[in-house]
C-alpha cells in the first residue's frame, strides 16, 4: 500500500458546460470590441496598456462567474489479491504407488521450486493462504513449510466454493491458486452431478483458478469398501441385500474374497476376480430369522504394500422386525380343534395363515386322475423345500406324516429340514396332540422328537380319555405363555375355572432343558403343555386336541373366550421370540457417538405383569465388538421405577455391545443386549482416488489452467492481471474566487483605466 496526494482544478459556478462557453464567447467579444474602440488612442504603448488592463479585467470577472477552486485528494495505492487454498484432507497424506512421497510432499514442493514465483506474488498482489476441507481456515506460508496439520475428515469443494464467494464478496481477488487431490467425499444421489453442481458454483466468479493436482504417478496402492447400499430397516425372513462398491487401485487380476459377516459368524461371501477394472459393484444377501438390531461387518483381505487398511472394512447396524406372523398350519382332519384354533389365527391381522387339511392322503384309492379331483394333492416338497424359510411358526396339529414317507416323497428328509429350520434359523415349531400325532403319529426317532419338550417311546405312550382339567405348575405361573391375566391370583383361579379337557397324548418324560407349564392331572401326570429352546429357535408341545372346550364351553356356560385367545397370543409372541416379551430392555439415545462422548444407556426391567420391577439385580457388561475385552462391568439394582440408569465415556472408536442380565433372589429373569457405535466419520479414505477431473472442471469453467504436481518454472505458466486499484481517504476544496483581492484588483484595474482614459480625452 502507498499513499498518495492528488490535485484537481475545479469550477463550481455555473455547472452547464453550454453556459461556460457561452460565457467565454462574450468575454472574447467584449475584448474586441474593446481593441476596436480604443485602436486610435496614441502612443501604442497607451493602447497595450489599456487593453491588457481589460483583458485582465475580463478574465477576473469571467473566473468570478465560473468560481473556481483547487481539490485537494489523499488516496491510497491497493494491492490486488491472489488466494492460495491448501487441501488440508487426511487424504492428502497418501503416498503415491513405489515413489514414497506424499500428496502434501508435492505441495510443499511447489512452494519450494517456485519460491521466486511466490515471493513475486506476494510483491505485487496481497496473498491470502487458507487451508480447506469442509471449511476454511486462515494459514500462513511459513504453515506449509514447516508443514501443515492434515486433519480434515471430509473434503466438500461445493461448500468450500460458497465460503469463499462470500468471504471475497467486494473485493479485488485476481487469481485463486488451487493445491488438492480433488477428493470430494460428499455423496450425492446418483441423479445428481456433482460435476455439474461444481461447474455451476465456478461460473458466479469473474476470477480464474488455478488448479494443482498430483499426477498420475501418485495413485496408491488400495483396495477400498468406497460404498455400502443398503436398507437399514428389513423384515424377518425376507432378503436382505447390500449393494457393495469397491474400488481397486494399484492392483490387477486378483481374486478377492469378500465376506458379510454378523459378528463373527460368516453369513455371506463371493470371490471377486478384479481383472483391470477399477471400480467393481457387487450384491451381498442373506435372509434374517431373528428380530432385533444386529451388527453387520463388510471385509475384504489387506492386500502386499496396500496403502490404507481401515476401508477394508465396514460395520454397520440393521434393524430386523417383523412384517405380518407367517404361520403354517397343517392338520391331520378337520377338527373342534382345528377349527377354533384356525378361527383364532384368522382373526388376528398381523397374522399371515396358510392352512392344509389332510382330507386325501397318496395311500387313498381313487379311480379318477389328480386333475380330475376337486382336492389337491399336499404340496409337501414346495412347502418344506422352497418356502419353509419364509414362515415364522410351523404347526402340526393331529397330522400323520408317514403316508408321504415314500420314495417318491421322502417327508423324513423334510422333517430334517424342519429341525435346522428351528435349530439353525429361529424357527417356532408347535405339535397339538390327537390320535396321530406324537408317537401315534410315528414322529419317535424322527428330528421332529430330537426338537420336542418331551421323548416319544411307542410301546410306552398311549392316549388317556379321562376327562379333568388342566393343572399349572410352578414354572407355569412364572411364564409368559400361562399368563392369562397380570394378576397372579386372578391368573390361578382362571385355570382353575377352565373346562375339562377330553384327554391327552401320555408321553414318558420331559428333555432334561424342556419346561412344563401346565400338566394332566393323572397318576403319571404327563405334561400337557410344555416348551423348550432349541439352537436359535423354540419348539412347544400341547398334548391334546381338546383345547377348543376352553372357548366353547365358557362361552356356553356364560362366560368369555378371551383366555382362549389370550393362551394362544402368548404362545404364538413367546414362540416367535416377540420382542414385547422381553421382561428387560436396554434403551441408548442414538447409534453413534464421538470419542470421549458421554454414552447414557438405561435398563429397564418389567414384571410378569409388564409393570416395573423394583429391587432387582443387574449384571452389566459394556464390551467391544472385535477385541471382546470390557470397558465398563458392574453389578446394580433397579429403582422404583424398575430402571437404571449409567453413563460411560471411551475414546477408542468400535462397536460395543451392552449386555444385561436381570436376576431377582437368584431366580432369572431374562437378559438384552444392544449394541452403539463410537466413531468419527471420516469418509476420506473410502475412495483414495484422485480426481483430476473436479480440478480440471474448475478451471475450465473459470478461464483458468490445470497443472500436474510436480510442476516448476511456473510463472512461465502462469499469467495474472494486476490492474491498479486507489482508495479515497480523504480530500478538502480550496476556493480561488471568494475573496477581497479579487474584487480589489477588478476595482484598481476599472479605476486605472478610467483615469487613464479621463487623462486621454476619452469617454
Amino acid at each position: 500500500m502507498e499513499n498518495l496526494t492528488q490535485w484537481h482544478l475545479t469550477f463550481v459556478g455555473i455547472e452547464n458546460l453550454g453556459l461556460r462557453v457561452l460565457v467565454v464567447l462574450l468575454a472574447i467579444a467584449a475584448l474586441w470590441f474593446s481593441w476596436f474602440s480604443i485602436k486610435s488612442i496614441s502612443p501604442a504603448a497607451k493602447r497595450l496598456l489599456l487593453i491588457a488592463l481589460r483583458f485582465v479585467a475580463t478574465v477576473l470577472i469571467v473566473l468570478l462567474l465560473l468560481q473556481p477552486q483547487i481539490e485537494q485528494k489523499e488516496v491510497l495505492k491497493l494491492k490486488n489479491k491472489v488466494v492460495c487454498l491448501i487441501d488440508n484432507s487426511q487424504s492428502m497424506t497418501l503416498k503415491g504407488g513405489d515413489t514414497g512421497i506424499s500428496r502434501f510432499q508435492l505441495v510443499a514442493d511447489f512452494f519450494k521450486d517456485n519460491a521466486s514465483f511466490i515471493e513475486e506474488l506476494q510483491n505485487n498482489f496481497d496473498v491470502d493462504f487458507l487451508s480447506f476441507s469442509d471449511t476454511i481456515k486462515e494459514i500462513s506460508s511459513d504453515d506449509i513449510e514447516n508443514g501443515l496439520v492434515l486433519d480434515g475428515t471430509n473434503t466438500d469443494i461445493a461448500r468450500t466454493l460458497k465460503l469463499l464467494k462470500k468471504r471475497y464478496e467486494g473485493k479485488s481477488v485476481k487469481g485463486y491458486l488451487v493445491f488438492s487431490d480433488g477428493a470430494d467425499t460428499v455423496e450425492l444421489p446418483s441423479s445428481i452431478n456433482k460435476l455439474e453442481i461444481i461447474s455451476n458454483l465456478t461460473k458466479d466468479f469473474s476470477t480464474p483458478f488455478f488448479t494443482f493436482s498430483p499426477g498420475g504417478n501418485m495413485e496408491v496402492r488400495d483396495i477400498a469398501i468406497s460404498n455400502i447400499s443398503y436398507d437399514s430397516f428389513t423384515f424377518v425372513r425376507s432378503p436382505w441385500k447390500a449393494d457393495v462398491t469397491i474400488k481397486v487401485l494399484g492392483y490387477k487380476d486378483l481374486k478377492l474374497p469378500i465376506t458379510l459377516k454378523q459378528g463373527n459368524d460368516i453369513i455371506s461371501s463371493k470371490v471377486l476376480n478384479t481383472g483391470e477394472e477399477s471400480e467393481l459393484h457387487i450384491d451381498l444377501a442373506f435372509t434374517p430369522y431373528t428380530t432385533g438390531t444386529f451388527l453387520y461387518t463388510i471385509s475384504l483381505p489387506v492386500q502386499p504394500h496396500e496403502a490404507i487398511t481401515e476401508n477394508n472394512q465396514v460395520s454397520f447396524l440393521v434393524k430386523v422386525v417383523r412384517d405380518k406372523i407367517r404361520i403354517m398350519h397343517v392338520c391331520g382332519r378337520p377338527s373342534w380343534d382345528e377349527r377354533f384354533l384356525r378361527r383364532v389365527l384368522k382373526s388376528d391381522p398381523n397374522i399371515d395363515l396358510i392352512s392344509f387339511f389332510i382330507l386325501r392322503t397318496p395311500n387313498d384309492v381313487s379311480e379318477a386322475r389328480n386333475d380330475e379331483l376337486s382336492l389337491i394333492p399336499f404340496p409337501v416338497d414346495e412347502l418344506f423345500t422352497q418356502a419353509l424359510g419364509s414362515f415364522d411358526l410351523v404347526i402340526f396339529q393331529n397330522f400323520d406324516y408317514r403316508p408321504y414317507d415314500t420314495s417318491f416323497f421322502r417327508f423324513s428328509h423334510y422333517l430334517n429340514n424342519l429341525q435346522k429350520f428351528v435349530a439353525d434359523q429361529g424357527g417356532g415349531f408347535m405339535m397339538i396332540g390327537g390320535d396321530i400325532s406324537f408317537s401315534q403319529g410315528g414322529y419317535d426317532g424322527t428330528a421332529i422328537e430330537d426338537i420336542l419338550p418331551v421323548n416319544l417311546y411307542t410301546e410306552k405312550d398311549s392316549i388317556d380319555t379321562t376327562r379333568l382339567k388342566a393343572v399349572i405348575t410352578n414354572d407355569g405361573l412364572k411364564h409368559p405363555v400361562t399368563t392369562l391375566d397380570d394378576n397372579a391370583d386372578r391368573n390361578i383361579a382362571i385355570w382353575k375355572d377352565l373346562p375339562e379337557l377330553d384327554g391327552c397324548n401320555v408321553t414318558t418324560q420331559l428333555k432334561s432343558d424342556a419346561v412344563p407349564l401346565v400338566i394332566y392331572p393323572t397318576k403319571e401326570s404327563p405334561p400337557l403343555i410344555s416348551i423348550r429352546d432349541v439352537g436359535l429357535g423354540r419348539c412347544m408341545a400341547i398334548t391334546t386336541d381338546s383345547l377348543w372346550r376352553w372357548n366353547f364351553l365358557s362361552v356356553g356356560e356364560g362366560g368369555s373366550n378371551r383366555h382362549y385367545i389370550k393362551f394362544w397370543q402368548n404362545a404364538i409372541k413367546w414362540l416367535i421370540k416377540d420382542p414385547t416379551l422381553n421382561p428387560i430392555r436396554i434403551t441408548v439415545k442414538k447409534e453413534t457417538f464421538l470419542p470421549d462422548e458421554e454414552v447414557q444407556i438405561k435398563i429397564e426391567v418389567l414384571g410378569r405383569n409388564y409393570q416395573p420391577m423394583e429391587g432387582v439385580q443387574l449384571g452389566i457388561d459394556v464390551t467391544n465388538e472385535f477385541s471382546g475385552k470390557s470397558i465398563f462391568v458392574t453389578q446394580a439394582t433397579t429403582d422404583s421405577n424398575g430402571q437404571y440408569k449409567f453413563t460411560i465415556k471411551n475414546n477408542r472408536e468400535g462397536y460395543y455391545i451392552v449386555k444385561a442380565l436381570a436376576k431377582k433372589d437368584n431366580d432369572e429373569i431374562g437378559q438384552d443386549y444392544t449394541v452403539f457405535n463410537i466413531a468419527i466419520e471420516n469418509k476420506e479414505f473410502k475412495d483414495t482416488s484422485i480426481r483430476r477431473d473436479i480440478l480440471a472442471k474448475l478451471s475450465e469453467v473459470s478461464g483458468g489452467k490445470y497443472f500436474d504436481l510436480p510442476t516448476k518454472n511456473i510463472e512461465e505458466k502462469v499469467s495474472i492481471e494486476n490492474p491498479s486499484i486507489v482508495k479515497l481517504v480523504g480530500k478538502r476544496q480550496i476556493s480561488l474566487w471568494d475573496n477581497g483581492y479579487v474584487f480589489m484588483m477588478i476595482l484598481a484595474i476599472v479605476s486605472i483605466e478610467w483615469w487613464i482614459r479621463k487623462r486621454s480625452g476619452l469617454s
